[in-house]
């Protein structure tokens, strides 16, 4: 019984198998025999030797796919029985490759390259700075000057070329990242990388880099820049030097600011045009005196540049560092930085900022009512700018133990300015937070400064025999009524937004008297936070995706694009908020 049961379900299997046979391909018993004993014939050398012969092309042709399809699947049995653990392992092992590659190829580009070999080599010397690739990269490109500068050889000594770069930045060094990335500009997507840029999309990379290069003939302009000492001052006063035109530049350490500006290496191409200042704009009063002083000095001029800003307070320790170099003799192998400061030190002359002081018996020292510390006495000479940085307005300043220890001396960063160790700073504090004084000095430096300069500047500007003058009020998106707020750092929010009023309200009418007034943006060139903060965002490969050079020329664009040929017919433009090279709302 059990046999023929067996056999009963032999019987039905082969004719379920030959049925779906049938079903699947239509082969008949003798074909099949047919291609097997032909297949057969080849298992010999001679057989092997005559499969490779042309006459057997289109039979090798037809066997491929079956060849590669049993080769997968007998001799890799493990690939086509891969677990889905493996495969998404894979997946994460080449997503991770992918990623490590972009990172590598966005350093590489010359904003970001730049930075981190100054950061490495500062770091060498200041092992407290925080891990923060920051600061204007000039990798890939000379300093510039105008065209028809260099036609009269102001130059050639110096061995400045326009638009040279450094060997290993031709603009054709591009990469495509795996990645796409939104640019900071236009916010597209992108996966071209620009040979400089790493956050910006092709076509603004281009457009920002050609602004970067650009410069213009304001020879027989005279321009004032404030807070000219370091960062986007200091590089909208090299431009505008290196575009021939006489700077007056503003700081509370001249000295200090002289010293950079005379390590430039084209620095004896442009000395004989930039006068250095010492000005404290807290202090109101000193401004009048001071734009009295250009009236006498030089007559009219044709641009201002109110740069001066006071975003983060740091207190009196931050500054003390640079106290003894104003006070010291100027080195001797910094020959030629004194014609730097000739002018302040008769605009010194003539006011009273070097009044006698009065030594108290506690140490202290009173000039008109405001305490300054005994131990920084300058003799005369020197501007009360530098005194003011040392008198103690917040109670932080007060703190003398327990706040130094976060400004270690000797410790500087890639702007060779005092590290901060502090765990907090006025960019994360909330209203509540923000002392009174802080306040006040952040309304005197922001809007009450500029107020008064542009007041006593139109008379000069007007005086000017140049068609067109600028008055340029540095802006930021913080100023800005038609974006997102975060409730930190109200005060600069209040500051900047009152400016942006004050260039709204005067700009149209001062075009009339062919004055143009802008407000402008100049980008996102600095991670503000704290140095912890700012850290742990390096740590994540982050930077910001313009320097302070991108700042400079958008802060100038409005100057040098009218300057172009092309445009010398254009009518300039007037009352808006810039960011970007493009008007935006405010």
């Amino acid at each position: 019984m059990d046999d023929a049961i067996a056999v009963t379900a032999t019987t039905t299997n082969d004719a379920s198998a030959d049925a779906a046979d049938a079903a699947c391909i239509d082969v008949s018993d003798d074909e099949l025999a047919v291609c097997v004993s032909v297949l057969c014939k080849f298992h010999t050398s001679e057989g092997s030797t005559h499969l490779q012969t042309p006459r057997f092309r289109q039979f090798r042709l037809a066997i491929m796919p079956l060849v590669s399809d049993l080769r997968e699947k007998l001799l890799t049995p493990k690939l086509s029985r891969t677990t889905r653990k493996e495969r998404q392992q894979r997946k994460l092992a080449e997503r991770t490759y992918n990623r490590e590659r972009d990172r590598q190829l966005l350093n590489s580009t010359q904003l970001r390259a730049g930075r981190l070999a100054k950061l490495a080599t500062v770091t060498a010397l200041n092992p407290q700075l925080a891990q923060v690739p920051d600061g204007p990269s000039s990798l890939g490109i000379l300093p510039q000057l105008n065209n028809d500068l260099k036609e009269e050889g102001v130059d050639a000594a110096n061995g400045i070329d326009e638009g040279t770069r450094i060997e290993g930045s031709s603009s054709a060094a591009t990469s495509e990242l795996h990645f796409p990335h939104r640019c900071y500009v236009c916010n597209l997507k992108y996966k071209q990388l620009h040979h400089f840029y790493d956050r910006l999309c092709p076509p603004c990379a281009k457009l920002n880099y050609e602004k970067r290069l650009q410069t213009a003939d304001l020879r027989d302009h005279v321009a004032i820049v404030t807070g000219a000492r370091v960062k986007i001052g200091y590089e909208i006063t090299l431009k505008l030097l290196r575009s021939g035109a006489m700077v007056i530049a503003t700081t509370r350490f001249p000295k200090d600011a002289a010293y950079r500006f005379a390590r430039e290496r084209d620095f004896d191409a442009w000395k004989d045009k930039l006068q250095i200042y010492g000005m404290d704009f807290r202090d109101l009063g000193v401004i009048d005196k001071f734009m009295d002083h250009v009236a006498t000095t030089f007559g009219s001029i044709d641009i201002l540049i109110n740069n001066a800003t006071q975003t983060i307070r740091r207190p009196v320790h931050y500054y003390k560092h640079l106290i003894k170099s104003e006070v010291a003799p100027i080195p001797e192998e910094l020959n030629g930085v004194e014609q730097l400061l000739r002018s302040n030190l008769n605009f010194i002359s003539t006011t009273d900022g070097t009044q006698k002081m009065i030594q108290m018996p506690n140490g202290q020292t009173f000039r008109d009512g405001v305490t300054v510390r005994a131990d920084v006495l300058p003799p005369a000479g020197i501007p009360s700018s530098v005194l003011l940085s040392q008198v103690a307005v917040v109670f932080e300043d007060l703190e003398s133990e327990g706040i130094e220890r976060f400004f270690p001396e000797g410790q500087v960063d890639v702007n060779n300015q005092q590290v901060d160790l502090r765990s907090s700073n006025s960019w994360i504090q909330k209203i509540d937070e923000i002392e009174t004084m802080e306040l006040v000095e952040v309304f005197a430096i922001n809007a009450m400064a500029p107020f008064i300069l542009n007041k006593r500047a139109i008379p000069l500007l007007e005086k000017s025999v140049n068609k067109h003058k600028f008055i340029i009020n540095v802006s930021a998106m913080e100023g800005k009524f038609y974006r997102k707020k975060t409730p930190y750092h109200p005060h600069t929010n209040m500051a900047k937004a009152a400016a942006n009023m004050m260039t709204r309200t005067a700009a149209a009418d001062l075009a009339k008297r062919g004055i143009f007034m802008n407000s402008v943006d100049t980008g996102w060139i600095n991670d503000e936070n704290p140095r912890d903060i700012a850290a742990r965002n390096a740590e994540a490969n982050f930077q910001t995706p313009l320097d302070e050079i991108d700042a400079a020329v958008r802060v100038l664009d409005p100057i040098f694009t009218l300057q172009q040929p092309q445009n010398e017919h254009k009518t300039p433009i007037f009352g808006q908020f810039l960011k970007n090279f493009r008007t935006s709302e405010w």
